[in-house]
Parts: structure tokens; sequence; C-alpha cells
């Protein structure tokens, strides 16, 4: 069955997509079938960040020019990307029509996929809510930095209290070693089961390496480009781990279920009986 997997925030700049390239790529080095969708709806930046140039997007899919097959490109070692246009507003605002076609055509692609990375975009708009509580885990990546654990917060504490999600992975990036990520994560559990019914589980950390922005100024992850470095050793630890880590989401059908949970999500709030 497959494994989807959510890499959220709440706020920008904490090197989202970032972790999200990487443990595609790591994933793809241990036989494993990834597919990546860059669900920055309006921002995206996937394909930039691996030196891709696809000649369509999603935005082309919704506006029926192609099928979402044509819009597939392939990354490296055999990943399976879906990208997302940049600067189109619309896209920042799917209806419940767009994402039943999508619902139909990705089932098509994610027939003999083993994981499902989805990069989120930042904050906590109706769209990033309904994606991260669709997916079968929910990562976070946070920073040692007060506005990043506040987003951080916000996102789990909407989850949790509308949603009744109980379980987070955290990763904790950009941080000196492992005894710094290891505290901030513990600072920010404290605050988390003090004001709610919720757990959040350390899944490892990002040690701040020069090497990650060297990779990405020539388009390719570092775990592909300089694997002998600290962070691509941590990215190969998070994806090992990440397999194995077991989450409170009830086992699903894959990504049909997946977009159906949003779609069921959306009409719920409506009073509305969703039919997919």
């Amino acid at each position: 069955m497959m494994k989807i997997i959510s890499i959220t925030g709440g706020k920008g700049g904490i090197g989202k997509t970032t972790i999200s390239v990487n443990l595609a790529v790591s994933f793809a080095k241990m036989g494993k079938r990834v597919l990546l969708f860059d669900a920055d709806l309006g921002l995206a930046n996937v394909d930039v960040l691996l030196g891709l140039k696809p000649k369509l997007t999603i935005n082309d899919f919704i506006q029926g020019r192609c099928s979402l097959t044509e819009v597939c490109v392939t990354g490296p070692y055999g990943i399976k990307i879906i990208p997302s246009a940049s600067g189109v507003q619309s896209l920042a605002d799917l209806s419940s029509t767009d994402a039943v076609e999508i619902i139909k055509s990705f089932s098509s692609l994610t027939e003999r996929m083993d994981v499902m990375l989805i990069d989120m975009a930042s904050g906590i708009s109706r769209q990033v809510i309904d994606f991260t509580n669709a997916s079968q885990s929910i990562v976070l990546s946070i920073c040692n930095d007060p506005s990043s654990l506040m987003d951080s917060f916000a996102v789990i504490k909407i989850l949790n209290q509308h949603y009744g999600r109980r379980k987070f992975g955290i990763i904790v990036n950009k941080v000196k070693n492992m005894k710094e990520g290891y505290q901030v994560y513990l600072r920010f559990q404290e605050t988390i089961t003090r004001f709610m019914n919720a757990s959040i589980e350390f899944l490892g950390h990002i040690p701040q390496d020069d090497f990650v922005n060297i990779a990405a100024r020539e388009n390719a992850s570092i775990v592909d480009r300089f694997g002998f470095a600290p962070a691509a050793l941590a990215f190969q630890d998070l994806s090992k781990g990440l397999l194995n880590w077991v989450d409170d989401a009830e086992p699903n059908g894959g990504i049909q279920y997946f977009f159906e949970k949003i779609l069921s999500s959306r009409a719920t709030e409506k009073g509305e009986l969703c039919e997919a």
C-alpha cells in the first residue's frame, strides 16, 4: 500500500521543498517508486530546485489542455513529479469539480507507486489544511526560530481540534547538531502537550550545511550531488525512519482516497453529501 506523506510547517523559508526533494531522492535510491507532488499551487519550485523545465503543469491539466500523465515529468532516479505553476492565482483555490478530476487522473498514475510525497504550501489556508489532513502521515519541518514554532503550532492545533489528527512527525531543520535539534523538539513538545491532546514524534534533524545551498545552485539534491555531506547523510537516515514510522491515520486505498478525503471534508463543512 502506498504511503502518503505531507511535508508542511506553516511558515515559508523553513526548507519544506528541500526536505521533500531530498527525501524523494533518498527513497528512490532505496529502490522505492516515488511520486512527488508540488502542492504549492501558485508558487511552485520543486522543478526549479531540480533544474527541470516542464512544458506543462497541473494548471494545463485543470484547464483541460492535456492529461495528467502528460504533465508528469521524470526526475533523478526515476522519480515521478507533478509540477505546479508559479504565479497562477487560480491554482490557489481548487474547486471541488477540479479536485474530482484530479482524483480520477491521479489514480492511474499511482497504481505502482510506493511513496507519495506532498510538498505543501506555507500557511494555514483551507487548501493547505485539506491536503495535509488527507495525507496518511503528517510531517512538520521546524527551525530554532519563534515564528517557525508558532506557525507550526497553529497547523497542529487546527488539524488536532478540527480534524481529530493526534500524531505528527517532527523534523528539526537548520541546526548545529543533534543535541540542538532535540532541544528544539523538546521545547516544542512541551508546548503541544500543554495545550492540546496531540503527540509529536522526533523523526530527526537536518544540520546546517553549506552543501545544501551549493547543491541547490547546481539544481540538484544534496543527496545526489554531495552524498558524503552531513545533511545528505541525515536525509538518508530520515527516509529509512519514515518508512517505518507508524502514524495514527487509518490505512487507505492510495491517492484516490487522498482526494476523496479532501472532498468529503469540504462537503461536510457545507452540510452536503460528497460523491467523488
